[in-house]
């Protein structure tokens, strides 16, 4: 447990204690009350930052290195002028890092666009009105915390024994922006991004299938749900797509192309859609408005209007909140993701494939007349 105000202070460490209950002793026992009062100061977040990374989980102070770095910072301020290099210093930092942040900004100080960029994923982000919102948040950063403490496939989740991707069926298709805005660089990490959504992924003609579209000026589907049958297939197939964007012919972003393919021949039973009651589902990455707007949103509805789930990622500055919601099913908070670019795709791929599996799970146990 950490406390920052002008300065950073531990005020105790991973290994000074071994159950629950003696940490619950520490922070109710009226003795140590003085020790942990509020003190005032400023709000020097970029040295909290760096107190983290430095000691707060390091391995001298009891920190594994087996097991996933998860941080919890609680602030109802942004960092005071003087403080804002140390905070933009901190935070390239802790981005290069494994630590898994979560952040909740309480009060009507809070500055969201700041908790976002702390932890890379907007759904690790809490706003509150004031502390006494706190209680109230409670079970649902628990599970959260969980969710992200399993992130070892042979490790049993211990808030949820339940792995959502076990016996989980559905069409899976990637729809993936190659337009000239992304470059190589990141068009390579939006791979590697894919592979490790379908790393968790059982994939089998009898289980999650997966295809992928490839979209600049004109969509490619460079391959369908029927041309592999496991994983490793479909992860080698995922490296071979080529970056359409070239010095010859530059790709703009349209969007509403590859819309159009997905719904006309995307889930087709001669390209592998199973149809019925198997989920159809579509993983939209991309980082810039569409070119085609009109066209993307009205087929992004008739999409959703013939039982398509769509998950939509946006990734980067150019990316607005409300053109991903456009995209995404309903609930937004569920099937929409806005992080700040192509490196930060990592921080959402567990969240991001578990909710595939659940989605999943939940199609197949609807009634039979919401498929006809």
């Amino acid at each position: 447990m950490m406390t920052f105000n002008t300065k950073a202070e531990i005020l105790f460490q991973l290994d000074d204690f071994k159950a629950k209950k003696e940490i619950a002793k520490i922070l109710f026992d009226k003795k140590n009350f003085m020790r942990y009062k509020w003190k005032g100061g400023n709000t020097n977040l970029g040295k909290a930052l760096r107190l983290l990374m430095d000691k707060g989980l390091s391995t001298s102070h009891g920190s594994r290195t087996d097991v996933p770095q998860i941080a919890v910072i609680i602030t109802d301020g942004e960092p005071n002028d003087r403080f804002h290099l140390e905070f933009a210093k901190a935070l390239t930092e802790i981005r290069k890092t494994d630590i898994i942040v979560y952040a909740i900004g309480v009060g009507p100080s809070r500055r969201p666009e700041n908790l976002i960029k702390i932890t890379g994923d907007p759904n690790r982000v809490f706003e509150l009105k004031d502390y006494d919102s706190l209680r109230a948040i409670i079970n649902k950063l628990v599970v959260k915390l969980c969710d992200d403490e399993q992130n070892d496939d042979e490790k049993e989740n211990p808030c949820n024994p339940e792995k959502p991707c076990d016996g989980a069926m559905a069409d899976v298709i990637f729809v993936a922006d190659s337009s000239r805005s992304l470059g190589d660089i990141s068009f390579n990490k939006l791979k590697q991004f894919a592979k490790a959504v379908v790393k968790r992924f059982t994939v089998s003609p009898i289980d999650i299938q997966v295809g992928f579209i490839n979209f600049g000026n004109d969509p490619n589907f460079e391959f369908k749900l029927n041309s592999y049958r496991d994983q490793d297939e479909v992860m080698k197939a995922i490296s071979k797509v080529q970056y359409l964007d070239t010095a010859e012919r530059m790709q703009l972003t349209y969007t509403g192309k590859a819309l159009n393919l997905l719904i006309q021949k995307g889930f087709l039973h001669e390209n592998g859609g199973r149809g019925g009651r198997v989920p159809k589902i579509a993983i939209i990455i991309t980082d810039g408005a569409p070119t085609d707007i009109d066209v993307t949103h009205r087929l992004a509805k008739k999409a959703k209007q013939q039982g398509m789930i769509i998950f939509a990622i946006g990734v980067g500055d150019w990316m607005k909140q409300d053109e991903i919601d456009l995209l995404a099913s309903d609930p937004k908070t569920t099937h929409a993701f806005l992080v700040e670019n192509y490196d930060a795709l990592s921080f959402i791929e567990a969240a991001l494939a578990k909710k595939t599996c659940i989605a999943a799970h939940q199609m197949i146990s609807m009634a039979p007349e919401f498929f006809n």
